[in-house]
């Protein structure tokens, strides 16, 4: 299937699942990720916030998550420069003030917050709608993280989360897409790299 028609099939699978079942998925989600975590050392991981009722993955159950059990991991948040397809990266602290932008999504307070250069990250969760078994991902088409992934270090893993499984192919990729190394869901890990 090609990108567009993905979207639409998973924004609309997203808008049907139930409060129910998200909370079940986020959840297996979260625990996951926690396992994966447990046999590596990371200094800085990258994630998104969740789009106001949008019903994307909970990564503030993620960040609760870490806070808890890797108290010494950094966590960044990116913040969308207004009228540019840019992002700079600022540290979430309990303390950090979140402020809400045009499309409903928290962002750190760029006026009080630390900023984090990209090179510094060592993960990136990175938003998705599907993705496919190579690990190339359907996002939400403003290619934010298309810019922002190859300013990271060549060793920053790239980590889609999904509460969906993999689609076998996305066709119509192009040379500006990114694959991930690994996408986290609710039934496993799954690695790309090999």
């Amino acid at each position: 299937m090609k990108k567009a028609a993905l979207r639409k099939e998973f924004l609309q699978k997203r808008k049907d699942a139930d409060e129910a079942w998200l909370l079940e998925k986020n959840a297996l989600i979260v625990q996951n990720l926690e396992k994966y975590l447990h046999s590596r050392a990371f200094g800085a991981l990258h994630t998104f916030l969740p789009q106001l009722n949008a019903r994307e993955t909970d990564t503030f159950g993620i960040i609760d998550m870490l806070r808890k059990s890797f108290p010494t991991i950094r966590i960044a948040a990116p913040y969308i420069i207004p009228g540019t397809r840019e992002m700079e990266h600022f540290l979430v602290t309990p303390f950090t003030h979140l402020i809400t932008n045009q499309w409903r999504i928290p962002e750190p307070d760029p006026l009080t917050s630390e900023k984090i250069l990209p090179d510094s990250i060592d993960i990136v969760l990175v938003p998705l709608l599907a993705f496919d078994r190579k690990g190339y991902r359907v996002g939400y088409g403003g290619g934010y993280y298309d810019r922002f992934l190859p300013q990271t270090r060549p060793d920053c893993i790239k980590m889609g989360l999904s509460l969906f499984e993999e689609v076998d192919e996305i066709q119509d990729i192009d040379e500006y897409d990114i694959p991930l190394d690994l996408c986290i869901t609710p039934e496993r890990v799954h690695d790309f790299r090999n």
